[in-house]
């Protein structure tokens, strides 16, 4: 594969699906087109209407074609939503190098056993992401090779899912016409897209709020410590405001996106929403305090829910570099101030970075995904360990000299 060959994420989602096709420059990567398609075909993340959803692939696979002049003839596809889950490894292997020097098949092998964590039987391994590695007992060694030792020894954080869930992902956007290259992790995708070096190093988590769900990965010293998904997404903050609004979905989506989730606008009590009401009897106007409170306490809801899931991992400390919210969700205002507020670390919202040509389209944070997903499928085909603790080149050659443990399910846990 040329290095120069168009480079396209896609992005399907419980509502949407989002397709970005960019080519690779030096240095940087230029977006050529993107396209959009809404459906209503999934549920949870989970397909539950194949031809709804492949029509909406095609649609806006045909959508960022037109806009790029390029054709869509493959594409690193995200994955995510409940069925995604995630657990740290470790596992050790001898050093068969020439004079016990660590080789690029040592590296491999050792991670490669790491996906031999306890999953259930009909489950597959999706992604082994390096987290460190070891030699002789010695850890925090980011790149082994070329380094003499006895014995290697890597951490990985490893993710699985069901293999019908992939299989029908894949199946969706094979009927597309387009060849699936990789399954990359919806929220690793937007942390690819939005964070910096620094605040995954110093500490921070990443939510991703989408339709049906909103996913989380937390991160410290440049690695992944822990994800998760958390059953509140967009279409929760509408289905609120329409059954106490009484208005119909449309009606309600258009106050949540007039109104947000703060308390602290002064405009409040004087705003006033023209929506339909229920039933189709005419219109109604509603009150944008009441929509407010509504909303704030959904938004209250899903922070609280996800925070107490990192007290009981006993990690609530470790986002020192802040809160970061991705997805549609993350565009109501005041999402990043009921994030301050109850994760007490700053908050912010992230946009897709490091990116030239038609980026206007897609500079928003519901794009992050998509974004990062064509921005990892460069980084896999680069150098190992091109930037610091990047798991692209490793992972790539993973893949390739041992592409077979990503076939297998119900492995036994080496390290309990």
């Amino acid at each position: 594969m040329s290095d120069d060959r168009p480079l396209v994420g896609i992005d399907i989602g419980s509502a949407t699906v989002k397709v970005v096709v960019a080519v690779p420059e030096p240095h940087r990567l230029v977006i050529k087109g993107c396209g959009e398609a809404r459906h209503d075909g999934a549920r949870k993340g989970i397909i539950t209407n194949l031809e709804e959803v492949v029509g909406a692939v095609r649609v806006a696979t045909e959508e960022a074609e037109a806009m790029a002049s390029i054709p869509v003839v493959r594409a690193a596809v995200a994955l995510g939503g409940a069925p995604v889950l995630g657990k740290p490894s470790c596992a050790s292997t001898p050093i068969t190098g020439r004079n016990f020097t660590v080789s690029a098949d040592d590296v491999s092998l050792a991670l490669s056993r790491c996906a031999g964590v306890m999953i259930p039987e009909d489950y597959k391994v999706l992604d082994i992401i390096p987290c460190g590695f070891a030699l002789d007992g010695q850890p925090g060694i980011e790149n082994p090779e070329g380094m003499a030792g006895r014995t290697i020894e890597a951490s990985a954080y490893v993710l699985f899912t069901p293999r019908a869930h992939v299989d029908s992902l894949e199946q969706t956007v094979n009927q597309a016409s387009v060849a699936v290259t990789d399954f990359l992790y919806e929220p690793l995708a937007a942390a690819e897209a939005v964070l910096s070096p620094d605040e995954m190093e110093l500490g921070c988590m990443l939510i991703d709020i989408g339709h049906a769900t909103s996913e989380w990965v937390l991160w410290s010293e440049g690695t992944v410590l822990a994800s998760g998904t958390y059953p509140i997404g967009g279409r929760h903050f509408v289905a609120d405001v329409a059954t106490v609004m009484k208005t119909d979905t449309a009606g309600a989506e258009l106050i949540k996106r007039s109104v947000g989730v703060s308390l602290d606008r002064q405009d409040l009590d004087l705003l006033g929403i023209e929506v339909p009401t229920l039933g189709g009897h005419g219109n109604q106007i509603a009150n944008g305090r009441l929509a407010a409170q509504i909303l704030y306490e959904r938004a209250h809801e899903l922070f609280v829910g996800i925070a107490r899931n990192l007290s009981e991992m006993e990690m609530d400390r470790i986002p020192r570099a802040g809160i970061i919210l991705t997805g549609g969700g993350a565009r109501l205002e005041g999402m990043d101030g009921v994030a301050e507020t109850i994760f007490a670390h700053h908050a912010r919202i992230g946009l897709p970075r490091n990116l030239a040509g038609d980026v206007e389209p897609v500079a928003g944070p519901e794009w992050a995904v998509a974004c990062g997903l064509i921005r990892l499928a460069h980084q896999r085909k680069q150098k190992p360990f091109a930037r610091k603790r990047q798991e692209s080149g490793i992972l790539n050659r993973l893949r390739s000299a041992l592409g077979e443990i990503f076939e297998l399910g119900g492995g036994n846990d080496l390290h309990r």
